[in-house]
């Protein structure tokens, strides 16, 4: 017992970013600090393997997630699995004169990254290495690409092939959802 309370402290203060069920706790808290203070977090992200980090019998340290995690430690489920992100403009404020951006789901070859920008922000002509949709939770942008803008507000979805050179402007102050589709492997 004293082993894991050790654990559980080194995974709380940050120390054992691998070891699953002090993550999750740790996600947890962090989700409820965000709620209670509005601050921007990290997402949380935690393991969605079906362990629960508990040592087998003669095992002196708690079992460690077996399952595969990206660079940045969020799992990398090999299951069929739902993922679920509920209200996602409550994830990011607008920052004034700033664009500022959060990842808040990574699964297989999809990364879902909302934007946030105050009016008059823009990203400026560049391309993606793999085919994007960009959807307006709140606000309106002008997309522009292959010669054309279109102006976007919520409800519609703007569709950018890779390498597709463009640019996004704020209308006015806008949050924004940007589906990334990695089907390079």
């Amino acid at each position: 017992m004293a082993d894991e309370n050790e654990q559980q402290s080194a995974c709380e203060a940050g120390r054992d970013e691998q070891h699953c069920k002090c993550r999750q706790r740790r996600a947890a808290a962090e989700a409820a600090a965000e709620n209670a203070s509005a601050a921007q977090q990290p997402a949380a992200h935690h393991c969605t393997c079906k362990h629960d980090g508990a040592a087998e019998a003669g095992d002196e340290q708690p079992k460690h997630c077996a399952c595969k995690h990206d660079a940045e430690g969020h799992a990398i489920s090999t299951e069929p699995h739902l993922g679920y992100v509920a209200d996602l403009a409550s994830l990011i404020e607008i920052q004034p004169e700033s664009t500022v951006s959060r990842v808040v789901m990574r699964e297989g070859g999809l990364r879902v990254v909302l934007f946030g920008f105050d009016k008059d922000q823009a990203l400026s002509e560049h391309t993606a290495a793999m085919p994007v949709t960009i959807q307006v939770l709140e606000g309106k942008l002008r997309v522009g690409g292959e010669g054309r803008e279109v102006e976007l507000v919520p409800g519609g979805v703007v569709y950018l092939s890779a390498r597709l050179p463009h640019t996004v402007y704020a209308v006015e102050p806008s949050k924004m959802l940007l589906s990334m589709f990695d089907n390079r492997g």
